[in-house]
């Protein structure tokens, strides 16, 4: 892993950002990673207590590293940096990434009043019931999400457009639905994230 500050190319124009670009050195502590976070949450089940959420740090990372991406967690003057990721071969338009994911079914996604991408991916750590080091990555268009009806009158464009967070189920409202550009598989493994499947 580094940290680079990088001439990322935006709809505001170029900006120089912080950004962390991951390498495959990285493999090994994101399955320490993942196997702790199980553990934590297996052991908090033993005493009836709530397994703890998904932490946004290991499905962002573990999507940056599968996908090549680089992990944006800062702001960037003078420019919306509402997104996850940059996708360094990305052209302008289409390289701001928005990262959302779950770790239980069904899942319950907002969507920041502000928040703005050029390129959706939901990614299920919870792939056919199971936490067995897999996960699912689905590219989403925008438009199934912004033009999605959260309540019988609104939409999620509506709903932001008011200054609000929706709400919805992007694995029972869209994923089950067959509503999802490309489908793909990982497996975290001692030697690194391997892609074991991809539809579409």
């Amino acid at each position: 892993m580094k940290l680079s500050r990088e001439i990322l190319h935006l709809p505001e124009g170029d900006k120089k950002a912080d950004v962390t670009i991951f390498d495959e050195k990285d493999n090994d502590e994101l399955r320490k990673i993942y196997d702790g976070w199980r553990l934590l949450c297996d052991n908090l089940n033993k005493l009836n207590a709530r397994s703890v959420n998904l932490p946004e740090g290991l499905s962002e990372i573990a999507f940056a590293i599968a996908k090549g991406m680089w992990r944006c967690t800062s702001a960037i003057t003078g420019a919306n940096s509402s997104f996850d990721c940059y996708d360094p071969n990305g052209s302008r338009g289409n390289n701001r990434i928005q990262v959302k994911a779950c770790s239980v079914l069904p899942d319950l996604t907002s969507f920041g009043p502000h928040s703005q991408w050029d390129r959706i991916f939901f990614v299920d750590f919870y792939r056919e019931g199971n936490w067995d080091r897999t996960f699912d990555v689905y590219e989403i268009a925008s438009e199934d999400i912004e033009n999605f009806h959260v309540n019988a009158n609104q939409t999620v464009a509506d709903q932001k457009a008011q200054g609000r967070r929706p709400r919805f189920s992007i694995y029972s409202g869209l994923v089950e639905k067959g509503r999802f550009i490309t489908k793909e598989t990982y497996l975290i493994t001692d030697n690194g994230i391997k892609l074991i499947n991809k539809i579409k």
